[in-house]
């Protein structure tokens, strides 16, 4: 599967001020930098913020600073092709 886009829509905790955004694939190495650090786009101001997307092993979390929800999540893909062969009839 490919990726192509992923969109999510959030909105402060009394469901107002919806936006559409993006979110923001972290790694272990970026993790604590984007928590600790109150300048990322993760933190809420201004009634914007990226949420974090983290791969778990059944697949990946969407987390937030506690301050605004996620109201939607889509995920647009390519699926995997299969391989053609000149043995395969046209």
């Amino acid at each position: 599967m490919f990726v192509l886009n992923e969109d999510v829509v959030i909105s402060d905790m009394n469901g107002e001020h919806q936006m559409d955004t993006c979110v923001f694939e972290c790694t272990a190495d970026s993790f604590m930098y984007r928590i600790n650090n109150k300048l990322t786009d993760f933190h809420y101001k201004f009634h914007r913020a990226r949420p974090l997307r983290i791969r778990t092993a059944d697949g990946f979390k969407l987390l937030t600073d506690k301050n605004y929800k996620i109201d939607s999540y889509s995920i647009g893909y390519l699926k995997v092709p299969t391989e053609l062969t000149s043995e395969d009839p046209m």
